[in-house]
């Protein structure tokens, strides 16, 4: 993420039957909010801080 410049980012990845992940990129503006909800983490929270360097 440094390399690119990026606050943010989602990785993807698919990980295969014998469980080697494989890398697929970076999404600068990839979709999270479900993992906030199946996780209960204040990820929306911790996003808005980061990108105003708060804490």
């Amino acid at each position: 993420m440094a390399r690119l410049r990026l606050s943010y980012s989602a990785a993807d990845f698919v990980v295969g039957p014998d469980g080697a992940w494989t890398f697929l990129g970076v999404n600068p503006c990839g979709q999270w909010d479900w993992i906030q909800a199946e996780a209960g983490l204040p990820i929306v929270q911790a996003l808005a801080d980061e990108l105003q360097g708060v804490g």
